[in-house]
This record gives structure tokens, sequence and C-alpha cells, in this order.
């Protein structure tokens, strides 16, 4: 089902397609945009297990922000749970430790699985690259020494420490890379491939290993500090208002032509969400102010309502269609839109190459991304710091994520409304569409 639009739009979806398009295409596709994109989107499992540890550790009785509100003073009052509720006021803390050692230790795993889907992207082993980039990224951490007990410090090895990560990944892969196509150390054949693989990786692992030695031990030098001061602009533009609207654009724009938008933003932005997200859930775990809006969860929960073009509101106008095969569209896309998948929607009905649904599909999610920015910026709605899994749905991520904060629903049913309201007159007219090709048969 395609619908015709004036000539205007129509030259300015081709020139789109020409210009900025391929251009777009080409970085989403770029093979180390690729590899930071799959080695984080690897480590989100782990991420997903610490927040959901951070979250327990923020029940009520946590005497932290989050709080249930009248639910609290009731699970304390109540006989069934004196006794849980006291032992929970005293341990909640001990929920603590698996945060700290997944999400707080999150630069150490990207800087393996980066580096290893770098390497498998070249043919060359993975692990023995993961291996190599993990152990230098040790060395760029000082370990400190308490009485007689040698610790390592991991505030540099969580979210502060993912650019870092990131940039060690690909510099280590690249040095195994021209180390392995010079074949400059060769066993005799009958040595197993284990053994082979294990001897071909000492030379670049001693190489790389003393290099950062040398920086970061006899020269002084703190490579995690520089980075951080490279990357801070960065890091402060992507918390705007300004980089809600313009990654919205850009998102749903390559959306309507055919190019998966949030998997070409994320090889981009998917680190520095998530840097705020161990930023904010640090903040939680200290009892200090969260200092990002634009963590990872703000845009699945409160933006994408549904999927891309936060089309969950277009989903139950089709229930309510007077067409019967756009019920039916309606039907197929409604399971999948509760859960945050909304391809049966986007190629379905279809919304890709359709200039007339490109419109509240652009516009609906950026909208409320303002929306929700600025609800958190005046405080009227609590910054998300925990990352749950993307397939909740939407009122129970967004309660979730902002530590079971009641007015993250009220924030997710006007983000809904508003869409709904968007995508209504765009519904109408292809409805009377759908009517009047019916008619004409």
């Amino acid at each position: 089902m395609t619908f015709s639009n004036s000539n205007g739009n129509v030259d300015m979806m081709r020139a789109l397609e020409k210009t900025l398009f391929p251009i777009l295409t080409k970085l989403g596709e770029a093979r180390h945009l690729r590899a930071i994109r799959d080695g984080i989107v690897a480590v989100l499992p782990l991420i997903i297990t610490g927040s959901f540890f951070l979250l327990l550790a923020q029940l009520p009785g946590s005497g932290d922000e989050a709080s249930w509100g009248p639910v609290e003073g009731y699970l304390q009052n109540a006989a069934w749970s004196h006794t849980a509720f006291a032992w929970y006021a005293a341990h909640h803390a001990i929920f603590l430790t698996p945060y700290l050692l997944t999400m707080k230790l999150m630069a150490l795993f990207v800087a393996f699985t980066v580096s290893a889907a770098l390497a498998d992207s070249y043919g060359l082993d993975s692990v023995a690259s993961g291996i190599l980039s993990l152990s230098c990224m040790f060395v760029t951490v000082l370990p400190q020494n308490f009485g007689g007990q040698w610790f390592i410090p991991i505030q540099d090895l969580g979210g502060q420490g993912l650019f870092l990560a990131i940039i060690l990944a690909i510099f280590c892969a690249e040095i195994y890379r021209i180390w392995e196509k010079g074949q400059w150390l060769k066993l005799p054949d009958g040595v197993p491939p284990a053994v082979v693989r294990a001897f071909s990786s000492v030379v670049p692992m001693s190489i790389l290993v003393t290099f950062f030695w040398i920086i970061r031990d006899l020269l002084g030098v703190n490579l995690q500090g520089w980075v951080q001061v490279v990357f801070q602009p960065i890091e402060k533009l992507g918390d705007t208002l300004v980089a809600v609207i313009l990654i919205n654009l850009v998102i749903h724009l390559i959306w309507v032509a055919g190019i998966h938008g949030v998997s070409v933003m994320n090889a981009i932005f998917l680190s520095l969400w998530l840097d705020y997200l161990e930023q904010n859930a640090h903040a939680v775990a200290v009892s200090a102010p969260l200092p990002y809006i634009t963590a990872h969860p703000f845009y699945q929960w409160f933006v994408w309502i549904g999927g891309s073009g936060a089309t969950l509101g277009l989903v139950f106008l089709l229930l309510s269609s007077k067409a019967k095969n756009l019920r039916s569209i309606g039907k197929l896309a409604f399971l999948p839109s509760i859960c945050n998948i909304n391809e049966p929607i986007i190629f379905g009905l279809p919304i890709v190459l359709n200039p007339i649904m490109a419109i509240p599909f652009i516009l609906a999610p950026t909208t409320v991304g303002v929306i929700s920015y600025l609800a958190m910026k005046f405080d009227f709605v609590h910054k998300p710091f925990i990352l749950v899994p993307w397939t909740l749905p939407g009122p129970l991520g967004a309660f979730l994520s902002t530590g079971y904060d009641w007015r993250a629903l009220v924030l997710w049913g006007i983000n809904f409304a508003i869409i709904t309201i968007f995508y209504y007159p765009f519904f109408k007219m292809m409805e009377r569409k759908v009517a009047h090709d019916a008619d004409g048969k």
C-alpha cells in the first residue's frame, strides 16, 4: 500500500536518497563502527543484570531517593512484612555488590568485546585480540597499595572508561592484524592450532603491554584523564535538547528510506548513552543528584514508544479502523509493538518510502522527546538509571528505569496520547484512501 504525495515531497525524498542516505548507510556499515556497535551490544545483558541488582537496592526502606511513597509506609506498618522489611532496611546495600562487579567494570568487558568483534571481521582469532585489549586496559589503571594489599580502583573501569576502552580495543586489534598479516612467527606444522594461536599473540601482547606500561607508569601519563578531556565537549553536547531533536530527526529520516536508523546511530551514540547510564547509576548508589537526562532508557521508554517512530499509538488506531485490511495489520502488529518491535508496521503498512506517514513518524518521537527532556530537566520525573530489557511493555519499562517513579507512568501516558494525536489525521487520510480504492474496485 503506497500513497501519492506532492511532487515537492517526492523530490525531497529523492534528493535525500541520493545525498544524505548513502553517507549514513556507509557510516553504519563501516568496519570499525560496526565492531563498536556489536561489541557494546554484546555487554548489554551484563549491564541489564547489574541494573537489576541496583534496582533491588532501591526498594522501599533503602533510604535512598527512590521510593514508592504511600506503599513504603504500608510495608513498614504491615505485620506480615515487618520482619522482611526490617531485614531489607539493614542489609539492602549487599545488593550493590553484583552491580559493582558488572556495570562498574563495563569498560573492561567492552575493551574485550569490541576488539574481538573487530578481529573477527578480519578473520583473526577474536579471543586472542580481546585478551590483548583487556590486558592493555588493565595496564592503564594504576594499582593502589593499602596496608600491604594491592587493589585496582574501579572508577576508571566503568562508564567513564568506555571511550578509552574503545580506542584501546581498536588500536590493539589493528596491531594484532598487522602482526598476523606479516606472519613473522611460524611454528612447525605438527603444532596444535590452539598452541599456534596462543604463541602468535605473545609478541604483540609483550609489545603493547610494555608500551602502555611505559606511558602510564614510567611517564605518568593518565590516558583516562586525557581521553575524558578530549571527549568532554561531546559528552556535554550529547545530553542537550538540541541533541535529542537532531538524533530523532536523523534516525527517523533514514528509517523512512528503509535504513535501520537505530542501528546506525547506535554505532555512534550507544557508548555515550551507556556512559550516562553508568554515571546516573553511580549517583544513585552514593545518593547524589543524577547528572544526565538522556541515558539509554530515556530514548527507549519515553521517546520510541512501541519502537522507532513511536508507532504504538498508530497500532491502536489501526485496531479501531473501519477498513478490514488496516484492522488486520493492527492485529498482527499489536503484540510485537507492545514489546517495542515495530518492523511489521514500518514495512507492512508501510511507513518506509511513504511521504505521508513519514511526517508523524518523524515528528511524533521528536515532540515527545522534547517534552520528556523538559520534564526530567525540571525534576517532574526522575532521570533514568536502570537498563531493563527493551522488550518489556512501555509503562513497566518507564517505571522500572526511573527507580519506581510513579510519575514516569504519567509521563509515558501523556506521551502515548500525544503520539496518537499526531498519527490520527494521517491515519484518517490513509483510511479514506483505502476506502476510496475499495469503492473503485
